[in-house]
């Protein structure tokens, strides 16, 4: 998965995702302990495949997502509409349209690097999530990454706006917003497909792109300090 959605049709991306997403999904059901789930908030959903997936899986009453692209949220819209009885999809500028104590799930796949304000981010975090759910932010676009120095010069010489952070930064942004946070890797096996010609973004060997599937792709789990 390249790091940055790219001007593709939303089945290209949403393959590319799919194992990750697969993976998130794995790990919410386990940390879920089959408890009912009433809301889940995506941040950053693009067209809302990850959302549909959710919906899938988990059956929420409430379906939300985040996404400053106007075109992205009508597609999602669209799409997520026939799968709950209230679904939102909102700028991030209406983060205060969500209501607090109202998500038991938020995820959030590859986006921290695109946000300028990371205090805000999980301010808004904490205050929707309610005192039994959990947020689950997936991150391997980070300075502990070896990838991320090639691939982030890469998107600002196309003009795009990122920003670098450890992941000690994003464990601090959340414990300052007064959650309690932990890290592992998002995947610990299965195959990766991976065309070395034709791939946008490129590893420069074989350990590199191992690493990043299996020890540098994290997933982040926050939730209430009780």
């Amino acid at each position: 998965m390249s790091p940055v959605p790219l001007p593709e049709d939303d089945s290209s991306l949403e393959q590319a995702n799919e194992i990750f997403w697969q993976s998130l999904l794995e790990h919410i059901r386990r940390e879920s302990h089959g408890r009912p789930v009433d809301g889940v908030l995506d941040v950053g959903c693009h067209h809302g495949g990850l959302l549909v997936q959710l919906a899938s899986a988990l059956r929420p009453k409430r379906l939300t997502g985040i996404e400053p692209i106007s075109q992205s949220r009508e597609r999602a819209l669209f799409r997520l509409r026939p799968l709950s009885p209230d679904v939102a999809i909102l700028p991030p500028e209406r983060w205060a349209e969500v209501p607090a104590d109202s998500v038991d799930i938020l995820t959030c796949h590859e986006v921290l690097h695109l946000v300028d304000d990371l205090s805000n981010l999980f301010a808004n975090i904490g205050r929707v999530l309610r005192g039994q759910g959990s947020a689950f932010i997936v991150a391997g676009c980070h300075t502990e990454n070896p990838v991320w120095n090639p691939w982030s010069a890469k998107l600002r010489d196309s003009g795009q706006v990122v920003f670098d952070r450890s992941p000690f930064d994003i464990l601090h942004a959340g414990f300052a917003a007064g959650l309690r946070g932990a890290l592992r890797p998002l995947r610990r096996d299965g195959w990766i497909i991976y065309d070395p010609e034709d791939a946008l973004f490129k590893y420069s060997s074989a350990k590199d792109l191992l690493d990043h599937q299996y020890r540098n792709k994290l997933l982040f789990r926050f939730f209430k300090s009780s």
